[in-house]
Formats: structure tokens, C-alpha cells, sequence
């Protein structure tokens, strides 16, 4: 899918040439931290895996501090654990931009959660009936 900004169609076609998708962005003065931090951390690296392993080793720490110890030891060694992640339902519009078809669509994917109420529908100020000729009132 090619948008008029996007000839090539690469990225998010509604991206403008030229206009910053992120306009504030982050700012020097939190990169600045963020990088020092970093360098710091990598220059303690070595003392923190030697503590992290002495406690792990140690048997008259407490068994959960030794479990930490691991743990900690085994993610930034080998990675967090793979993890998943469930997406339901991703809406590309407004529920005020969409048509009557695209919302029967949306509730059926939604199990019916979205006509839990006795209330007529009304979209546009005009009443919905049902493809039965019912009303929902």
C-alpha cells in the first residue's frame, strides 16, 4: 500500500516526507543520562557479576537471593525468556468513521460484548433495525 507521502511505500504509508513523526522527541539532556548511565554500568560489569556470583555460590545466603543471584545471572547472559503476546483486536478507525456493515463486523469479532444494552441503536441520529426487521428497543 503506497500513500500519496510514501511513494516508495516503505514505513507507515501515512508518513509526510519532511514532517517529524515524533516532533518533540527525547531530549538531549535525557539521551545525555540515559548514555552516561550506560557507560557506567558497563564499567561496573565485572564487580557486579563477581558479587551476583558470590551470592549465588554463597550456601548461607538466603534461598531466594541465591534464585535472584541466577535469574539475574541467566538473563543478561543468555536473554530474557521468550514471552507471548495475544492482540485481540486492532481498530484502524474511529467507531463514529465506521459503517454499519464494518460495526457488525467489529461485534461479531467481539462476541456480541458490544450490544450488551436494550438501547436502540442510532447511527447518525437515525435508528438501526435489525436485518430480522426487529429493533433492538
Amino acid at each position: 500500500m503506497v500513500g500519496v507521502g510514501n511513494p516508495k511505500g516503505v514505513g507507515n504509508p501515512h508518513w509526510q516526507k519532511g514532517v517529524a513523526t515524533n516532533p518533540g522527541g527525547r531530549s538531549k539532556e535525557l539521551a545525555r543520562l540515559q548514555s552516561a548511565a550506560r557507560h557506567k554500568a558497563a564499567r561496573c560489569t565485572p564487580e557486579a557479576i563477581a558479587y551476583l556470583l558470590k551470592v549465588l555460590r554463597n550456601e548461607a545466603e538466603a534461598t531466594p537471593h541465591r534464585l535472584k543471584a541466577a535469574v539475574e545471572l541467566l538473563n543478561r547472559g543468555l536473554g530474557l525468556p521468550q514471552t507471548q503476546v495475544d492482540i485481540d483486536v486492532v481498530v484502524r478507525k474511529k467507531i463514529g468513521e465506521m459503517s454499519l456493515d464494518e460495526l457488525r463486523q467489529l461485534e461479531e469479532r467481539l462476541g456480541g460484548a458490544l450490544m450488551t444494552t436494550t438501547v436502540p441503536l442510532l447511527l447518525e441520529g437515525q435508528r438501526v433495525e435489525e436485518p430480522d426487521g426487529s429493533s433492538d428497543g
